[in-house]
């Protein structure tokens, strides 16, 4: 049977900001691949929406409380022509393989400070 999940998150480009003040690269590099990073060029308001965007991923992978995502697992880089897409690795790969995703979506937005991000896939188990 073919399901859709959806998973969706809010951030805050001034956590972000605050987080890389208090914490530094040890911060960023906890968070972000280093694709990530220059993708952004550690902007905190774009940060803050791959943030955003990992999180809507992992909801909608829906892991259990036992057995976490990474953060590290999920990555939003830019494709050829600027759009965000996916790449899984870890825990991330493997629980998506498990329920049959093969393709997840994301959409991003920032403004004013605040990070919106949404994930779709379809799951065909």
């Amino acid at each position: 049977m073919t399901q859709i999940r959806t998973g969706c998150d809010l951030a805050s480009a001034d956590d972000v900001r605050a987080g890389i003040s208090a914490h530094g690269e040890r911060y960023l590099s906890r968070l972000f691949t280093p694709r990530e990073r220059a993708d952004t060029g550690d902007d905190p308001e774009r940060l803050a929406a791959r943030f955003a965007g990992k999180e809507a991923v992992v909801k909608l992978l829906r892991p259990s409380r036992s057995d976490p995502v990474p953060l590290h697992d999920v990555a939003i880089v830019l494709d050829e022509h600027g759009a965000p897409v996916v790449e899984l690795t870890g825990t991330a790969a493997e629980l998506a393989a498990a329920a049959g995703i093969e393709d997840i979506a994301v959409s991003l937005s920032h403004e004013r400070g605040l990070a919106l991000a949404s994930a779709v896939a379809l799951s065909q188990h």
